[in-house]
């Protein structure tokens, strides 16, 4: 999750060049930029958001209770999100502590979108990949937010579009009734 393309993508969405990209030696994601070396995922999404004039940048630092909430929510995302999304009982209550903190909100940080949701959206695009419609119903707060995010094509990008429609049995019984 805290890769090089997932940097290339917040980057893009926020209207940045994403610089040079690698991993160090320590696996580390490191951006160079001009003259200037940022290591650390949630080091440089905070930068590029800095730098940025975008929507989702000027949401992610228009004061300094969002901008730490929305580095909290990055931190998440690598240290929590991502490697719990590969641990089926990890995953499971992530899913529901996402679905229960979504119930009453549209995104994660305030009532716009932010560096923090791309963060979670891209920790967590192969986990709700892999739900059955039938989970998917289970989790509506969840996949409301997710939908919403994805439907967006700077968002989105290379990733396809998932399938959240509420009417499951219409793909396994697509005759039509008299």
């Amino acid at each position: 999750m805290c890769d090089v393309e997932t940097v290339r993508k917040i980057a893009k969405c926020l209207e940045m060049p994403a610089g040079e990209l690698e991993l160090n030696e320590e696996q580390i994601v490191t951006r160079t930029c001009g003259n200037k070396v940022v290591t650390g995922f949630a080091n440089i999404l905070n930068v590029l958001a800095k730098e940025s004039n975008s929507d989702i940048a000027k949401s992610s630092c228009c004061n300094r209770e969002v901008e730490a909430q929305v580095y909290q929510w990055i931190e998440f995302a690598v240290l929590y999100v991502s490697p719990g999304s590969k641990d089926k009982h990890i995953a499971q209550q992530l899913l529901r502590d996402f679905n229960r903190l979504l119930l009453n909100k549209s995104y994660l940080v305030g009532h716009s979108l932010t560096i923090g949701d791309l963060a979670v959206f891209y920790a967590i695009y192969d986990l709700v990949e892999s739900l059955t419609p039938i989970d998917k119903e289970n989790y509506l707060n969840l996949s409301r937010w997710f939908n919403h995010l994805q439907q967006r094509p700077e968002i989105r990008q290379d990733k396809k579009i998932l399938n959240f429609t509420t009417i499951y049995l219409h793909g396994w019984a697509t005759g039509t009734h008299m």
